[in-house]
C-alpha cells in the first residue's frame, strides 16, 4: 500500500528550483577557467578550483537529494523525471568523482572528468526545462531549420478559427481548449500534472485532481479554476503562477461563460447564442487579446 511523502521530505523539496542553479554555475565557471588557465596571460587563474569543486560537488549532491524528495509530490511527466533524476545524480557522481582526482592531483583526469559532467549537466539541465516548462521550451522559438534538427515544435498547433466560423464549430474544440493550452499546460499538461490536474483534454479536465473537480458545471464563480484565475497575482493559490503568461480577461471571461452554460463538451458556440457583447469577448479570447 502506498503512502503519501512526508511532509518535510515536500518541504525540503521546494528548495531544489532555488538551488539547482548553484552547482550548474560553479561547474560552468570551473570550465571557464581551464580554458583560461590554458592563456599565458590568465595561468594562475585556475589555482583556487579544488576549493570550488569541494564546493560543487556539496551543492550537487545536496540539489540532486533535494531534486528527489521534489519528485515524490508527484504529477510530473512519467518519462522524463526518472531521465532527470538518473542524469541529476549523475552529475553529483561526476562532481565526486572530479573533486577526488583534482584532489590526488590528476590534473589530466580531473579536466577530463569535469568536461564529462558538464556534458551530462547539459542534459540534465534540458530535461529539467522539458518537465517545468514543456518538452519544446527550448526549440519553440527556434528558427525552422534549428528546430527541425533537434526535433522540436512537431506537436499540433490549434490554429485561430475564423471568427465567421466560430458559431460553426464545438466551443471547447475551437475555444476552451486552446486558452488552456496557451495558459495552463505548463502545469497542467501532457508533462505535468501539478496537483494530479491534467488539463489536456475534456475528460481529464472534467475529473479534476486530488483536490477535487476543477470546474462545477453551471456555477463558474463557484468553480476553483475560475476562483484561482481571479486570486490576486500575488497570493500563492493565483493560477497561472507569477511569472508564468497570464490569461487576458476576455480568456477569463470566455471561460467563465462556458462553465456557466453548462461546460459542454461538443454544442458549437452557435448551439449556446452568445449575446452580441459575449460574441465580441469570444472573438478577443480566442485571438488571444484583452
Amino acid at each position: 500500500m502506498s503512502t503519501a511523502p512526508n511532509d518535510l521530505v515536500l518541504f525540503l523539496g521546494r528548495f531544489h528550483p532555488v538551488l539547482v542553479h548553484l552547482p550548474i554555475g560553479g561547474l560552468v565557471l570551473l570550465g571557464i577557467l581551464e580554458v583560461l588557465s590554458k592563456v599565458r596571460r590568465f595561468k594562475g587563474v585556475a589555482q583556487n578550483n579544488g576549493v570550488i569543486i569541494a564546493l560543487v560537488a556539496a551543492a550537487s549532491v545536496t540539489t540532486a537529494l533535494l531534486g528527489w524528495m521534489l519528485s515524490q509530490a508527484g504529477g510530473y511527466d512519467p518519462q522524463l523525471l526518472p531521465l532527470h533524476k538518473w542524469a541529476g545524480f549523475a552529475v553529483a557522481a561526476f562532481c565526486i568523482l572530479a573533486w577526488l582526482l583534482n584532489w590526488l592531483g590528476c590534473p589530466r583526469a580531473y579536466r577530463l572528468s569535469l568536461a564529462a559532467t558538464l556534458a551530462v549537466l547539459v542534459v540534465a539541465s534540458h530535461l529539467g526545462a522539458s518537465i517545468t516548462h514543456g518538452r519544446d521550451f527550448l526549440t519553440q522559438f527556434a528558427p525552422k531549420p534549428l528546430r527541425a534538427l533537434l526535433g522540436g515544435g512537431s506537436g499540433p498547433v490549434v490554429a485561430p478559427v475564423p471568427a465567421a466560423d466560430l458559431a460553426q464549430r464545438p466551443v471547447f474544440k475551437a475555444l476552451i481548449q486552446p486558452i488552456l493550452e496557451r495558459r495552463c499546460s505548463t502545469c497542467h499538461g501532457p508533462e505535468k500534472h501539478k496537483g494530479n490536474l491534467s488539463m489536456e483534454s475534456y475528460e481529464t479536465l472534467v475529473k479534476g485532481g486530488k483536490d477535487g473537480p476543477a470546474l462545477i458545471a453551471g456555477k463558474a464563480f463557484d468553480s476553483p479554476m475560475i476562483h484561482r484565475l481571479l486570486l490576486p497575482l500575488n497570493d500563492d493559490d493565483h493560477m497561472p503562477p507569477d511569472g508564468k503568461p497570464q490569461p487576458t480577461l476576455a480568456e477569463i471571461a470566455a471561460l467563465q461563460w462556458w462553465i456557466e452554460n453548462g461546460a459542454p463538451a461538443d454544442k458549437t458556440v452557435g448551439d449556446l447564442k452568445p449575446s452580441p457583447e459575449i460574441q465580441r469577448i469570444l472573438d478577443a479570447a480566442q485571438a488571444g487579446t484583452k
